[in-house]
């Protein structure tokens, strides 16, 4: 699992462009210059500006709208290559929290203050994991906000306001819980708090209703906290478990989740980023030349670039890696230095690097 926008936003400065010395075409803007990595995707003699200018779709674009194209090839590259090189299966679970039948007979009588769950998520490997839906079984009308904590933050990461209406409802979540933003590990708390609460959730005592499932890589545990009555983290030593029922039934998705590695390790992908919108651009360039009215130099130009593109074949006498396979062989090997990272690289006896944890 990869979140785009989130690894697009944290590498986008990565790689860049350079300014023309051509006056009429040094319009590239201060983001699209800079290059962390040093690597310019004009270094290429077929990526220049002025063909990307002069080739892209729209004859009178503007400079700010040019500078948004060259940022959304940028883009487009950078989640080009993570796919590529996350493109294992990383699903590992999926479970609501209670599976079995329950009745809806007798109801709880909660303490005042905050009831819901603990999340603790495993620390052998980086681990994502979604709340798709919540299925909520209350007795009579009301409103409450669902809170979720992480105990790095007092503030609340993700807030819903839930009305019930009926004795089963179902509310679409979709909250993604990983190490990406400032909430790295830690554990993750999950409810609502209880004073002021004009519903009441049901009891699961029907034969196995009350088994609480925790998905794959993941310790869920019922809690509560006394008196506890403000939307913000309260005391972690003031958590005792919660014996009674409290009508959340969370559907959970784990995934292994790479988005907060690629950010800490983006000078690894840098190079075939570059490379990625090397051939956006080139390819760009092929595209108005097969339309161009000159055929004959069309042509003769086609043929260079096709062979900066895909190398020559095996019977030319000149040997030339195309971009696509110097693309192809940095992809392998990047997935060959996370595959020392994730074993741990030995050197001289030491422990050197171990990232993905």
């Amino acid at each position: 699992m990869i979140q785009v926008s989130k690894i697009q936003n944290a590498l986008l400065g990565i790689v860049g462009f350079n300014q023309p010395y051509n006056p009429s075409y040094a319009i590239v803007d201060a983001d699209n210059l800079l290059s962390e990595s040093g690597y310019f995707v004009t270094d290429n003699p077929y990526a220049k500006i002025e063909y990307i200018k002069d080739n892209q779709d729209y004859l009178k674009i503007t400079d700010t709208d040019f500078n948004l194209l060259l940022n959304d090839i940028k883009k487009r590259s950078i989640s080009n290559v993570c796919n590529q090189v996350f493109s294992d299966y990383d699903f590992i679970d999926r479970s609501l929290l209670f599976k079995n039948a329950s009745n809806k007979t007798d109801l709880e009588v909660l303490p005042i203050g905050f009831v819901g769950y603990r999340i603790k998520v495993t620390s052998d490997k980086n681990i994502a994991f979604k709340i798709s839906r919540v299925l909520l079984d209350f007795d009579g009308a009301g409103t409450f906000t669902l809170l979720v904590f992480n105990s790095s933050k007092k503030e609340p990461i993700y807030t819903q306001e839930v009305t019930i209406t009926t004795d089963h409802q179902e509310l679409v979540l979709n909250w993604t819980l990983d190490n990406s933003n400032d909430t790295y590990k830690g554990d993750y708390y999950i409810g609502y708090l209880t004073d002021s609460l004009t519903i009441t959730p049901f009891k699961r005592e029907f034969e196995n209703a009350n088994i609480l499932t925790s998905p794959t890589n993941l310790c869920v545990e019922r809690i509560k906290v006394i008196n506890h009555n403000t939307e913000v983290l309260f005391d972690l030593q003031s958590i005792d478990g919660l014996s009674e029922d409290n009508g959340l039934n969370f559907d959970i998705s784990v995934y292994e989740d790479y988005t907060d590695f690629i950010i800490n390790n983006k000078m690894l992908f840098a190079r075939a980023i570059q490379l990625d919108c090397i051939i956006a651009c080139v390819q760009l360039y092929i595209s108005s030349l097969r339309n161009n009215a000159n055929q004959t130099q069309s042509n003769l130009l086609y043929q260079k670039i096709m062979m900066e593109l895909e190398g020559s074949d095996a019977s030319s006498p000149i040997k030339v890696k195309g971009l696509r396979n110097q693309l192809l062989g940095e992809i392998t090997s990047i997935k060959a230095e996370i595959s020392k990272m994730q074993k741990g690289f030995v050197k001289q006896g030491l422990i050197m690097q171990t990232t993905l944890i």
